[in-house]
């Protein structure tokens, strides 16, 4: 691959980590929004929007869920909500930031091959992290990390908002890994 190529590659590659996150955070905005009401749907969006930080917009998600939920006894769908909630605060926040932030430097190789590696530099735990990896592997399967994710809470909202107190199943919880399977 050529200089340019390399380049074009990972930044596509982390543009959509980006995109997934931003799609499955705003997924649980109208999950919060739902946990309300629909009357007030739009209002309760606003709130969500007006915080700065993604994770203070999850507690204000875990807060609204524990008192809703735990009104409504709905043990099972707090536990799922919570189950969601801390798997993106423990490992998709994390990975998402290392992702996202780890800097890459070029090496060049003897063919006239060209790569981009993480700068394990002292201090820099994300490059650390990534350090001696396929870098490209990392970045695809985290992707897939959100996307399952994603999933899990759009159907955890349809139970919680629409399906209700119906027989149908909840949603089945992803398996999460922090790494990608290696060969």
């Amino acid at each position: 691959m050529t200089t340019e190529e390399t380049r074009d590659a990972h930044a596509l590659a982390i543009g959509k980590i980006a995109m997934a996150w931003n799609e499955f955070h705003e997924l649980l905005g109208s999950l919060f929004a739902n946990l309300f009401t629909k009357s007030h749907y739009l209002t309760t969006l606003a709130i969500w929007h007006c915080l700065d930080s993604d994770r203070t917009q999850r507690k204000l998600l875990r807060a609204a869920a524990e008192t809703y939920l735990g009104q409504r006894i709905d043990k099972k769908g707090l536990e799922e909500l919570l189950w969601l909630l801390n798997k993106t605060d423990t490992l998709l926040s994390q990975q998402r930031n290392l992702r996202i932030h780890a800097p890459l430097n070029a090496l060049f190789e003897a063919d006239g091959g060209h790569k981009l590696l993480p700068v394990p530099g002292p201090g820099n735990r994300n490059a650390k992290q990534l350090d001696g990896r396929d870098v490209l592997k990392e970045y695809s399967h985290y992707e897939e990390q959100i996307k399952k994710m994603k999933d899990f809470a759009f159907g955890l909202r349809f139970k919680l908002t629409v399906a209700g107190s119906s027989d149908d199943p909840w949603p089945e919880r992803p398996r999460i890994t922090a790494r990608p399977p290696t060969a």
